[in-house]
């Protein structure tokens, strides 16, 4: 496996979710068991858990745009292969 077939941008991607869900298990937690208004302590530790799950989300982003741009190239050559075998079918055969 690598980098030219894909694989490594797949398991960095998979690091990255498995580290928005270690972000987002204590963030739950954290605001499950608040009571508002919040604490000090308990506000800064929230807004820390937000800062840390956006930093994750963020690079999931950066992660996931080239994989778009791919799916959606694959996704035009699709079309434009079908559209290619359709005219070429709807033409008349020139061997009759």
């Amino acid at each position: 496996m690598s980098p030219r077939d894909g694989t490594g941008d797949i398991f960095g991607l998979l690091k990255e979710i498995i580290e928005l869900e270690k972000c987002a298990r204590p963030l739950n937690e954290l605001t499950d068991s608040v009571h508002f208004p919040l604490k000090k302590d308990k506000e800064v530790e929230l807004k820390q858990k937000v800062e840390e799950m956006g930093s994750v989300f963020e690079a999931i982003k950066d992660g996931l745009d080239p994989l778009e741009r791919q799916v959606r190239e694959v996704f035009h050559h699709i079309v434009r292969s079908r559209t290619e075998c359709l005219e070429s079918l709807s033409r008349p055969n020139s061997h009759d």
